[in-house]
Order: structure tokens, then C-alpha cells, then sequence
């Protein structure tokens, strides 16, 4: 849950800074092309790019995309923050805490409560926008118009396309007050919404908007989104035909804006009244086309942005030591020292080492080793064989004194429960059985019950760890 909720303030972060980047390139590549304003694939490729930036962290190993060092995260500040499973009881510090500094703990947490707030109120709007919609519906009438059937209803609101997979005209009573022509540009305009599917990226758009409800540039592209649409429609309605009725489908714009009493959201003539001199000029002048290569450059662009916010995201590292409830220190006198359980030693984990996969600490030693690779028992003592969905295959061997040791994710097992063992004796292989994520030894220490740090009973394991283990444990212990 931690690292779930500091992955989502990094994401959420990153988003607003891809964001910020879109809307400024954007912006100046529409004043230096004017035609971008009407390609809607532009915007909505824009929206892709920027949810990918925010939904993309979130999955599992995707850092490892990262190109930049690591950012330290403070966990110890989250040991009175956070509420663990009862089987897997939150760490104990184990690093002094900064006075005063405890309550940014809390900040993961109360940006993931806010996101899902205004989700929650997203879908609210969606929801009471849909209802409204629905109103309209039953108080319209069926009728045909120009051979077309059509829902007329008699409220002040624009002619519009509703639905998704089967979209209605809904055209409001003072449409009759419009020429014939004006009419059937009208039915035109809203009849390419639907050839174009403009609907259904309508609805992708909204979807896009609701998961980035929290960035500015997921609105301001969504509205270029939608105004691209409507421009997109005016060219092709408009395609061929005269000056004349070129004049005709702006007077029946400017009266259909005088006549609605608000703008409802959804494919609609009339619309927003925002940068309508724009698109009464684009009328009049008709609208200039984009360039096929200017498309495929505005893509490449988008592209390397989207690619670029994922590689520059830095992943998240750890700068003081969670330690597994269950860990104690080793008793004041512990007995000699156990033999290695592999022959070659390569230390890819420390014990209380937290990580992705192990984010309350991981519980013994990683050992890389190939798959077959022997496993030895440390000292003598009884096995007991074991298997499960986590450990996979397991040998626990009791050493006596309260001494245990585990050998877990074996492929192979060569003991049985109760045989007694002797030390270096050959008890399995490496494998990646369990929950592994590759071929390799999981090894254990207990006491009395209690999971200790196997470094206090092997030796030369620092002489043996990977660069990456080593740094680790000294962000999170200092040593």
C-alpha cells in the first residue's frame, strides 16, 4: 500500500509535468500552424500521451524503464502512518525519525484519498450529465425531417448527436425558424459526427479526462479534442459548396448561438461560443490542410514526449531501514558460525531490505545461482520438507538451541520430513518455484521462533554481494 501510494504522487507529479510540456509545445505549434487545430488524431494522440505518463508507472516493473538515478523516500517516517495486514504487522523503525517531519508520511496517502474523490466525483458529473440527457430524450418527439428520422424536442439547446453505438439526432423545435438549406446543413454537420465515429472518441476522451481529473492540460486538450470535431465537421459539410452556402452555414451558426441557452456537453451545432471568430473565418475562407509530413513530425513528437516522461521518471529508493516486525536482533550469545549454503555465494538481497517486491523488508537472503545449482545444509540438524504458493519448495532444517534454517524456491528437494542431515550434506537444488521471479536461494534464519539476520551466522557475504545489494543496504542502514 506505501509503495503503491508513493508510486501514485510520483505518477500523478510526472503527469502534471508532461502536461505542462504538451500544452506548451502545442500551443506554439498551433500558432505556427493553424491547421493543428483541426486535427482531432493531434488531440487525442495528446491525451494517450498523457495518461500513458501517468498509468504506466503504476504497473509493476516499469521503473526499470528509468534512465536517471534513484530518489530517496523516507520510510521510516510511515511507521505510525500506515495500518499492515495482522499477518504482516507494519516495520519498526529502525533509523531515527527528524522531529517534526512524521506528517510527510502522510502526503502518499492523502493524495491517493484525494484522487479517489475526484474520481469519484467525475463519475458524479458523468452520471448527472447522462440524466439530463435522458430528460431531454422522453420529453422528445419522433418526426421525420428532410426523409430523416429525428427526435425534436422543445428546449433551447443545439441540434446534436446522442449515443455511442447508435447514435439519434436530437434537434431542438426552433430549428424550424432556419431556411430549408440552413436545415439540411444543420442534419449534414451532426450526420458526419456519426460517419466519422466522433461519438465514440468523444467517449474515450471523457474516460481520459475523468483518470487525469486532477491535470489542467487533460481538460484543455479534451476541449481542443472536442473543438477539433466540430471543425473537422465544418470542412467536410462544407467541402465543394459554394460561397453562397458557405454564408448560409454561418448565419445558421451565428442564429442557432443567439437561440440555446446553454451548451450541453456532447456532439452539438451550435456549441461554445469561445473562438468563434476563428471558425467563422475558417468558414468563410475555408480551412487550411495539414501536411502529411507535418503529421507524421507531430507524432514522432508525441511520441518521444511520452517516451521521454517514462525514461526521465526516477525510481524510487529507500533512505532509512524497515525491518519486518517478526526481526529481532541476534541473541547476545549466538553459537558458531553456519558453513555457506551454496558453494559460490552471490548476494543479490540483504535481510530488512525493502524493495518492490518485498516492501515490508525482505525476510532472509538472496543468493543468485543457476537453476540445479546444490544446496547444502549449513549445520546438522532435522529436515522437514515443505511446499507453498510463496516459498514454493522448502527445506527447514532445526539445528537445535532454537536454531533454524529455510531454504526456500527449490527446484528439487533430496531430504525427507525427519531425516537427519549433517552439515554440507546436499538437501535440494536452486530452482524459482513459489512466488520467484527467476532461479535462485532464499535463505532464512530463525530463533526461537523469531526471523534473524542470517549475516550473523555466515561470513564473507559482504565479499560476495552484488554493487546493488550493497548500495541498498547502505541507503536504508547506513552500513
Amino acid at each position: 500500500m506505501l509503495l503503491f501510494s508513493l508510486t501514485l504522487l510520483q505518477a500523478s507529479a510526472a503527469c502534471l509535468l508532461t502536461g505542462l510540456l504538451l500544452w506548451g509545445l502545442l500551443s506554439l505549434a498551433q500558432r505556427r500552424w493553424p491547421a493543428l487545430a483541426a486535427q482531432r488524431s493531434v488531440w487525442l494522440g495528446a491525451q494517450l500521451v498523457l495518461t500513458t505518463a501517468f498509468l504506466l508507472p503504476l504497473l509493476p516493473d516499469s521503473q526499470q524503464l528509468s534512465v536517471v538515478p534513484e530518489v530517496a523516500v523516507p520510510v521510516a517516517l510511515v511507521n505510525q502512518a500506515f495500518i499492515a495486514p495482522a499477518d504482516m504487522a507494519l516495520p519498526a523503525v529502525a533509523a531515527s525519525v527528524p522531529s517534526g517531519a512524521a506528517w510527510l508520511a502522510l502526503v502518499p496517502t492523502a493524495w491517493g484519498l484525494i484522487y479517489l474523490l475526484g474520481l469519484a466525483y467525475s463519475a458524479w458529473r458523468y452520471q448527472r450529465g447522462r440524466a439530463m440527457m435522458h430528460t431531454l430524450l422522453t420529453l422528445a418527439h419522433p418526426r421525420r425531417l428532410h426523409g430523416l428520422e429525428v427526435l425534436q424536442v422543445d428546449a433551447p439547446i443545439s441540434p446534436m448527436l446522442v449515443g455511442v453505438w447508435r447514435p439519434r439526432l436530437l434537434l431542438p423545435a426552433h430549428l424550424a425558424q432556419f431556411t430549408p438549406e440552413q436545415q439540411q446543413l444543420v442534419i449534414a454537420h451532426e450526420l458526419t459526427h456519426a460517419r466519422r465515429r466522433d461519438p465514440l472518441f468523444l467517449l474515450l476522451a471523457t474516460i481520459l479526462q475523468a483518470l487525469l481529473w486532477f491535470n489542467p492540460a487533460a481538460r484543455w486538450l479534451a476541449g481542443k479534442l472536442a473543438w477539433a470535431q466540430e471543425l473537422g465537421c465544418d470542412r467536410h459539410v462544407l467541402a465543394g459548396r459554394s460561397q453562397r452556402q458557405r454564408q448560409q452555414y454561418a448565419a445558421a451558426l451565428v442564429k442557432q448561438l443567439g437561440l440555446q441557452a446553454q451548451s450541453l456537453r456532447g456532439l452539438a451545432f451550435g456549441g461554445s461560443k469561445d473562438g468563434m471568430i476563428d471558425r467563422l473565418v475558417r468558414l468563410r475562407d475555408g480551412q487550411p490542410c495539414m501536411a502529411p509530413a507535418l503529421r507524421a513530425l507531430t507524432a514522432l513528437v508525441l511520441c518521444a514526449i511520452g517516451a521521454a516522461s517514462l525514461a526521465l521518471q526516477p525510481a524510487l529508493a529507500w533512505t532509512a531501514a524497515t525491518v519486518p516486525a517478526e526481526i529481532t536482533a541476534p541473541p547476545a550469545t549466538a553459537p558458531m558460525a553456519w558453513r555457506n549454503p551454496l558453494a559460490s555465494m552471490r548476494v543479490t538481497g540483504f535481510f530488512g531490505v525493502v524493495r518492490p517486491t518485498n516492501p515490508n523488508g525482505l525476510r532472509g537472503l538472496d543468493l543468485a545461482a543457476r537453476r540445479g545449482t546444490p544446496v547444502q545444509a549449513v549445520a546438522d540438524g532435522i529436515a522437514t520438507v515443505s511446499e507453498d504458493a510463496r516459498l514454493g519448495k522448502a527445506v527447514r532444517v532445526d539445528h537445535g538451541g532454537g536454531w533454524q534454517s529455510l531454504y526456500a524456491h527449490l527446484d528439487s528437494v533430496n531430504v525427507s520430513n525427519g531425516d537427519a542431515v549433517t552439515s554440507a550434506q546436499l538437501i535440494g537444488t536452486v530452482g524459482d518455484t513459489g512466488r520467484a521471479t527467476g532461479p535462485h536461494l532464499h535463505f532464512q534464519a530463525w530463533h526461537n521462533d523469531q526471523l534473524q539476520d542470517p549475516q550473523s551466522r555466515l561470513a564473507g557475504l559482504d565479499a560476495n554481494a552484488s554493487v546493488r545489494a550493497l548500495r541498498m543496504r547502505k541507503e536504508q542502514f547506513g552500513r
